[in-house]
């Protein structure tokens, strides 16, 4: 494997960021086959409990056709119903408190996390601990959603490649997000919601991780592409073409639509984190059991409500069509907020985007049809408000208006409703859910990161080129590839170069070698004239050219350990035009503060503050 390492970090510069755009289809694939495995793994053992144990077979959606019908438990079953989600909670709890206790709770939480105060750390059994105790407490019937566990085993797998390709801390962390991207892309049928999401969903303000767009979206496509050739294409929701947006003059009950998706976002978030708070953290017992106690109350729940078990996309599918009374809406609403508070804040193992779609599309159904029975004449299909509610509800819970649009749109294939999805989303986020979120880890802005705690410090380094160094003045020793070793002595002793660029007969740079290997042949087998340049030419080579920054130059000199690099031209980038030294850093970076701390009438410069030379 090191070997393997070495050969990669040999051929692709791996100190430039465009390392991300080589690795991050690999962290794709093997976020698109983890989708895959736990796709079909959740799907066996809901099948095998949920079904053939509980006896509940919900409807299917989309392009998911369900493998048998419809079907609700029995009355005299209602005690398998109370008890499985109790054994599921017991099971999860055991696993995740004896080998991983950040499993616990709802994992994407625990990639924004990472990202911010770990380094972009995830420890290796995470994936596998968090997708084992996921799959047991949806497959059990827990009301949880399944990107949790998705986004920490491709958020994982980028962990565990950025480090054993030596990359950086910031590396590492964009890694991370671009394998939470493939998961759920893939795992939702939306590459773009997915790359989207793992961008937007760090930070609790409209702030997007920019730098990490590109490689989530390489991530998500390919994770996706992976995905849908063992699964299939297809949409988690069908749509009937009659809900789409044509009457403008709706558009004012949108408008009171976000202030509802708000109070009721709020309600949740308050009754989330409040049980975990105030119930669950507060029982006498270990937190292993927690999790068994909220599954008992799921299950008291879902006895008679059993629609609140698992994901619950067939009975949005079901409000979608308009098959739902306003009623039965109304209790699945608050019910999913209760059940899946018991699942997952007593520390059981899910997410929490399909229980919020959920909520949302109850909501809208209830909404819709309230206003259609008010207003018969203007609110001709009260579903559409079904397809709002699950982007706008979520957009406001989770602090991702865009990502709430996005994942919609490609979740159903449909778009005909993008002005009030944007409408909805954007108020409820940026006007009335401000102060909550469903994701705790979240911080307020790039500001506030420890992630990006030197970004808003100013680096002078960043400020001067290498042209500006008067790198034209000293003189280049270039060693031809064919100088015998004798040769290759007597240039060093005459020159006060430590480092010896080697080029080809068209004078074209091929390596480099210093003072120091030059020392190490010394001790050999004295071969002498046997011994060319280009033996003692390492490659590839680090070089700079006249239009880098100091910064870039430093970053390189800190990667290989060395104390100087050639500078190429800028159009031919074999053509050596100089040499640059750590000593022409510092002396440049020394030459600036100077004149920054002394301006003309000799009070110092405020931006002389703290700078940062090296990360």
């Amino acid at each position: 494997m090191n070997k393997i390492i070495s050969h990669l970090q040999s051929i692709f510069d791996t100190e430039t960021s465009g390392r991300l755009i080589l690795f991050s289809p690999l962290v794709g694939i093997v976020a698109g086959l983890g989708a895959a495995a736990f796709y079909w793994l959740l799907e066996l053992v809901q099948a095998g409990i949920l079904g053939r144990v509980e006896g509940y077979y919900p409807p299917g959606s989309g392009s998911e056709v369900a493998a048998h019908v419809a079907q609700m438990p029995s009355y005299t079953n209602w005690w398998v119903v109370l008890l499985v989600p109790a054994l599921g909670g017991l099971v999860c709890g055991w696993l995740v408190y004896t080998f991983a206790p950040e499993a616990e709770g709802h994992g994407t939480d625990a990639v924004v996390r990472s990202f911010h105060r770990l380094g972009g750390r995830v420890r290796g059994r995470i994936p596998f601990i968090k997708s084992a105790a996921s799959i047991i407490t949806i497959g059990t019937g827990g009301s949880a959603g399944r990107e949790g566990p998705i986004a920490q085993i491709g958020a994982g797998f980028g962990s565990f490649l950025a480090t054993k390709m030596g990359l950086g801390e910031h590396e590492r962390r964009l890694l991370m997000v671009c394998g939470g991207a493939g998961g759920i892309g893939a795992i939702f049928r939306a590459p773009l919601g997915g790359a989207l999401f793992m961008s937007e969903v760090l930070y609790g303000s409209t702030a997007l991780e920019f730098t990490a767009v590109i490689p989530n979206f390489i991530s998500a496509i390919t994770a996706y592409t992976v995905f849908s050739s063992i699964w299939g294409a297809g949409l988690a929701f069908t749509i009937p073409s009659c809900l789409e947006f044509s009457n403008i003059a709706i558009l004012p009950f949108y408008l009171v639509f976000a202030v509802v998706c708000s109070l009721v976002g709020y309600f949740y978030v308050l009754v989330f984190y409040g049980l975990r708070n105030y119930f669950f953290r507060k029982l006498p017992i270990p937190n292993m059991f927690k999790p068994a106690i909220g599954g008992l109350m799921l299950g008291a729940i879902a006895i008679w409500f059993p629609q609140l078990m698992s994901g619950g996309y067939g009975w949005i599918q079901k409000a979608i069509d308009g098959e739902m009374l306003v009623g039965l809406l109304v209790i699945l609403c608050l019910g999913k907020i209760v059940a899946t508070s018991c699942t997952i804040s007593s520390g059981g193992s899910g997410g929490v985007f399909a229980p919020s779609l959920f909520i949302g599309a109850m909501l809208g159904g209830v909404y819709g049809q309230v206003c259609a029975h008010f207003f018969p004449g203007l609110i001709e299909h009260p579903e559409a408000f079904v397809l709002v509610g699950m982007g706008g509800f979520f957009a406001g819970v989770a602090r991702v208006p865009l990502t709430a649009i996005l994942m919609v749109c490609e979740m159903s294939g449909s778009s005909g409703r993008l002005l009030p999805w944007m409408l909805v989303s954007l108020i409820n986020v940026a006007l009335l859910s401000s102060k909550w979120t469903l994701y705790e880890e979240q911080v307020s802005s790039m500001v506030d990161s420890p992630a990006h705690q030197g970004d808003f410090v100013i680096d002078i380094l960043e400020q001067i080129r290498v042209g500006e160094i008067s790198y034209q003045t000293r003189h280049v020793n270039l060693v031809r590839e064919d100088t015998p070793l004798p040769e290759i002595l007597k240039l060093a002793a005459n020159s006060k170069e430590t480092y010896f660029p080697v080029v080809d007969q068209a004078d074209k740079l091929i390596g480099i070698f210093s003072l120091r290997d030059l020392r190490s042949v010394l001790l050999g087998d004295k071969a002498g004239g046997l011994i060319l340049a280009v033996d003692l030419a390492t490659s590839p080579v680090f070089t700079v050219t006249p239009e880098d920054d100091l910064h870039t130059a430093l970053r390189r000199f800190t990667h290989k350990n060395i104390d100087e690099l050639p500078i190429v031209d800028v159009e031919d980038s074999r053509r050596v035009i100089g040499m640059l030294s750590r000593k022409d850093v510092i002396a440049a970076y020394h030459d600036r503060i100077t004149s920054l701390r002394h301006t003309d009438d000799g009070e110092p410069d405020v931006s002389s503050a703290t700078h940062e030379v090296a990360e």
